[in-house]
């Protein structure tokens, strides 16, 4: 594993231990400590079982997209390459689970290629949250009509990107800098990759499984709060999600450490939930969903690459080894 990833994985790990701790100390340990215990086996299995949910939906669509390259990388295997790249989603941007384009390599599955069904994956995902954000917006009745307009046009423009248009408006911006004209060279380059990946049928479909996957975590929230005693809808415990995530995703810090946590809460408390529920219940929607994919990663990760470095040898990415 690239020992900068490593790193970077070791230091979120650290942020997020001292950033909870002092968090828990200003709610109060006792309270939310009560509250974690409160929710039980059956809370927690619920809501683990719903980010596993996440994660097969996810891994499905990215074996669908692996499929409409031209490669036929087996199930297992690569379930296990999607898996591994968990343990580096605390990385800005979630950039780290890249690291499978390494593994699939072992099926001749090329650099290119993979990075664009990455790329793809991450631009479906982010569209995903944000109609899944507008939820929350959904429930106050004056912004109706406002997010109605919003989402269908989102949903419309969204072949823009794999528009000659956009390629031209990316040229135009970066005419004037060598820096730009270099980025913008690999942003175009890898447009045209994706191509395959942006038709109608691998969009929205990508779209579709991208909105169901995270409305699947969201739901995990809204089950956190109602375990906890306090009620709220499920729209509204989506749409407060999907915000924290997309602001924690834009702050490019690793993991969205703070800024996803602090949003969640805050939102929360300004719908009516307690602080220290509302504390507690964004610890352990952090836990049943960043913290648990990492640690499934590392598990995944670990195990690839040391107690199964040589098993599968570079391969025809069309034949697979059936392991």
């Amino acid at each position: 594993m690239p020992a900068n990833l490593v790193r970077n994985l070791i230091i979120a790990v650290i942020a997020s231990i001292a950033f909870y701790g002092l968090w828990i100390v200003i709610a109060g340990p006792g309270e939310v400590w009560r509250e974690v215990q409160s929710l039980g086996l059956a809370g927690w299995g619920a809501i683990l079982g719903l980010s596993l949910l996440n994660y097969v939906l996810r891994f499905a669509r990215w074996q669908a997209y692996l499929n409409s390259l031209g490669y036929a990388v087996p199930v297992w295997p690569n379930f296990r390459f999607y898996l591994a790249g968990f343990a580096f989603t605390a990385t800005p941007g979630k950039v780290g689970e890249a690291v499978r384009s390494l593994y699939l390599k072992r099926f001749n599955v090329n650099y290119t290629d993979s990075i664009a069904a990455f790329f793809v994956e991450r631009l479906v995902d982010v569209v995903s949250m944000v109609l899944l954000s507008l939820l929350a917006a959904y429930m106050f009745d004056e912004w109706r009509w406002l997010i109605a307009v919003v989402s269908v046009l989102l949903i419309l423009l969204l072949p823009l990107v794999r528009s000659r248009w956009l390629a031209v408006v990316i040229e135009r911006v970066a005419a004037g800098s060598e820096k730009m004209q270099a980025m913008a060279g690999h942003v175009l380059q890898l447009l045209r990759s994706s191509r395959v990946l942006l038709s109608s049928a691998n969009l929205y479909g990508g779209l579709i499984i991208g909105v169901l996957a995270w409305a699947a975590e969201g739901l995990a929230l809204y089950i956190v709060v109602q375990m906890l005693g306090f009620d709220i809808s499920v729209p509204l415990a989506v749409g407060i999600y999907a915000v924290s995530i997309l602001v924690g995703a834009l702050s490019f810090v690793p993991g969205g450490l703070g800024g996803t946590e602090v949003v969640m809460g805050g939102l929360l408390i300004l719908v009516g939930v307690g602080e220290p529920v509302a504390v507690s219940a964004v610890l352990i929607c952090r836990i049943a969903t960043l913290w648990f994919a990492v640690a499934i990663g590392l598990v995944a990760a670990l195990e690839l690459e040391l107690g199964n470095g040589g098993r599968y040898a570079m391969i025809d990415g069309k034949q697979g080894n059936g392991a």
